[in-house]
């Protein structure tokens, strides 16, 4: 059984480095799967990103540095939720029971983050010399999750 949040750890998520330092990190462990932990590994994330797509963290605006304001596309919104799962357990758990702390995943350098939704399909690849098929799990789209969007 994969333990998903023991893969993902924490990070605190405070710039390019340290998401590429958790990618890094993470990959390395993906490296050591077999192909079912990979795709369980894959299920687990789409499940995850598919419980925070909700719309009041969708509407949460990016912020630049010289205070500019502007709402978030539907793939900055995805890869904002990809860092607030490399961020970890705890500040997963907070965004979701509170929507507490999303503001910081939205930060134009947290796009970085994407990474995370390549690195097991990545490591499959290399091992079975095939694409994962992914096609049967939880959407990630942004508006996927009725639920959460719901008015």
């Amino acid at each position: 059984m994969v333990d998903f949040w023991k893969v993902i750890g924490t990070s605190s998520v405070r710039d390019e480095g340290e998401i590429d330092s958790a990618l890094e990190r993470i990959s390395g462990q993906l490296g050591a799967m077999t192909p079912d932990s990979l795709t369980r590994f894959v299920e687990r994330l789409r499940e995850s990103l598919y419980q925070i797509d909700r719309r009041e963290l969708a509407e949460v605006p990016v912020v630049l540095a010289n205070g500019v304001k502007f709402p978030q596309t539907s793939d900055h919104f995805l890869h904002a939720r990809c860092a607030c799962i490399l961020a970890g357990e705890t500040a997963y758990g907070d965004v979701l029971s509170s929507g507490i702390g999303f503001d910081r995943f939205v930060a134009p350098f947290a796009q970085e983050a994407e990474g995370l939704l390549y690195l097991a399909s990545e490591q499959y690849e290399k091992k079975t010399a095939s694409k994962m098929n992914v096609d049967s799990y939880c959407s990630i789209e942004s508006g996927s999750n009725i639920q959460g969007w719901a008015a």
